[in-house]
């Protein structure tokens, strides 16, 4: 505005060195509002301002003003505003929490030798049932009795062990001193499988082994070689019956067919006994089924 007046100043800190990039505010008594920023030298000035008296606020980030500022533009006059600034003062926490992962309890869940398998784990545990079988009781480790350790499914003992697609979560030595089980130890392994579900589900599958791909045996010499085949075929289907009930059944089969052929030599260069022998198992087929209400 022709005729007004001119406010300036420098913004410092308490050692005296400038501050550049401030941001500084020129308030009238009315509300309206100027703002400007400091150049590299730490010095702002605002021109043409009209008569009155005004307040000049600075902000950085870190510092706070030291005192107000209250300045009067008179037309053709220079103002100063010199403002000064401080460190702001900076609170922070830090809270320290004791957490204690591996402390026992009287829960099954606290048990610090308990291992329990689902998702990602079960996917990692053989195919196979007797090598699924040999694998889980030696992660459960030694029992009390003879017999080693017992595996239980759904709650029952002596049942036959499920495919691996039917299983919903493996527990290991879980709570080995329940008064609910007939021995007291470890070695106990607890398998729980597959609910029913709300909609149909269902998975098949189909395992393989062949000799073909089996080391040539150096002291079979007949022609031809003895053959192998072990062939795992599964199953299994889910869904609902009702509101209130579902259902799951799975299926499977193992056939194996495994030939050897034994040579006993005698030391006399004129006898030879020969003997073969020929292994042909099919498991029977086997069913379980399950409903839930």
């Amino acid at each position: 505005m022709a005729g007004g007046g001119t406010i300036a100043g420098t913004v410092k800190d308490t050692s005296g060195a400038v501050i550049p990039g401030a941001k500084v505010a020129l308030t009238a008594d009315n509300g309206a509002q100027m703002q400007a920023r400091t150049g590299n030298d730490g010095a702002y000035a605002f021109h043409s301002v009209p008569t009155g008296v005004y307040s000049i606020s600075v902000t950085f980030a870190g510092m706070v003003q030291k005192g107000g500022l209250a300045v009067s533009a008179s037309p053709g006059q220079v103002a100063r505003g010199d403002a000064v600034m401080q460190p702001a003062e900076m609170k922070q926490e830090v809270t320290v929490a004791e957490e204690n992962t591996t402390q026992l309890g009287v829960q099954a869940s606290q048990n610090a030798d308990s291992l329990v398998l689902k998702g990602a784990d079960l996917a990692a545990l053989p195919d196979d049932p007797d090598d699924l079988q040999q694998d889980l009781q030696a992660l459960a480790g030694p029992s009390a009795g003879p017999n080693g350790g017992e595996i239980y499914i759904d709650g029952f003992s002596s049942g036959r062990l499920p495919p691996k697609q039917s299983i919903r979560e493996i527990r290991i030595n879980q709570n080995p001193f329940s008064g609910e089980y007939d021995k007291l130890g470890f070695g106990r392994i607890e398998i729980f499988t597959k609910p029913g579900s709300d909609n149909f589900h269902g998975t098949a599958s189909y395992d393989i082994s062949d000799g073909v791909w089996n080391a040539r045996n150096p002291f079979i010499v007949t022609n031809p070689v003895p053959s192998f085949m072990a062939q795992t075929y599964g199953g299994n289907v889910s869904g609902p019956i009702n509101k209130r009930a579902s259902f799951f059944i799975d299926v499977e089969r193992r056939q194996i067919d495994d030939n050897g052929i034994l040579d006993a030599y005698n030391p006399s260069p004129s006898s030879r006994i020969g003997a073969s022998r020929r292994r042909r198992s099919s498991a029977p087929r086997s069913v379980r089924a399950s409903i839930i209400n």
